[in-house]
């Protein structure tokens, strides 16, 4: 048998009444992209969303600049309107908004619309001064190949022309027209011949043989011997001096001299005895 003597009793079990031990609170659990990172910088709060931008204004067209005038014929009437039409452009964009409606007699259009059309005016006014310029250009040196083949082409054509014959129908070839040979008929000529022959009549023409025909006739002629005259004194008082001075006047000019007739030409020689 055995002694219970140094036996304890058995500990009673738990009442229903006793609470059991409260069990420690957790920490939040947390995402693990929430969680920082070891030795990360802390997180910094995102900026608030900017405000939408107002849209932009719209660009004005682009206008084409105004050059002189290529032909200065037209005065600058062409320039003047250029500017006059570049002027309203610059007004309708600073006072009008682009879809403002102007009411036309050709119908409803926009400020744009309107400054298209007087843009494009402006533009071709100034594609037509350029091709001005240019077709200038192109005739100058037109001129200047003109004026170096113009020499070369005459000098072939004689040459062609001595080889063949002006009137050869050979130049056709060469797109040279041959010259036309003239057909006078033989009345023709007769009329010719009698109205030179009436001509030469009227004027009084004559051929060289005719003029040696014609010479003058002359029945004599005196030479006069040209003698010197006494001296003159320097005061001039002798009475002989108004006789002596015609003498010498006479004698040097022959005015004074007697005129001998052809008669005494004729039989004033010396006698013979």
């Amino acid at each position: 048998m055995q002694s219970t003597e140094n036996t304890k009793p058995a500990a009673a079990p738990a009442s229903a009444n006793t609470q059991p031990a409260a069990m420690p609170a957790s920490p939040p659990a947390t995402s693990p992209s929430a969680a920082p990172l070891a030795g990360a910088p802390p997180p910094t709060a995102s900026p608030p969303p900017a405000a939408s931008a107002a849209p932009p204004a719209a660009a004005p067209a682009a206008t084409t600049p105004v050059t002189s005038v290529a032909n200065g014929g037209n005065r600058g009437t062409k320039v003047e309107l250029q500017s006059a039409y570049l002027g309203l452009i610059a007004g309708l964009e600073d006072n009008y908004q682009p879809d403002d409606v102007f009411e036309l007699p050709m119908g409803d259009m926009t400020r744009d619309a309107i400054v298209a059309v007087l843009a494009s005016f402006v533009s071709t006014a100034e594609a037509t001064k350029a091709s001005n310029t240019a077709w200038r250009q192109d005739v100058q040196t037109e001129r200047v190949a003109e004026q170096t083949a113009t020499p070369v082409a005459a000098a072939v054509k004689a040459v062609l022309v001595g080889k063949y014959g002006k009137s050869s129908s050979k130049l056709l070839a060469y797109a040279i027209a041959p010259a036309k040979v003239a057909v006078v008929t033989p009345a023709a000529r007769a009329a010719a011949a009698a109205k030179a022959a009436a001509t030469r009549k009227a004027r009084g023409t004559r051929g060289s043989v005719q003029k040696q025909q014609i010479t003058g006739n002359v029945t004599g002629v005196v030479i006069t011997p040209m003698t010197a005259g006494p001296a003159v004194p320097a005061d001039g008082s002798s009475s002989g001096s108004g006789s002596s001075r015609g003498n010498a006047s006479s004698g040097s000019n022959g005015a004074g001299a007697p005129a001998a007739t052809a008669a005494a030409a004729g039989g004033g020689g010396a006698q013979k005895t």
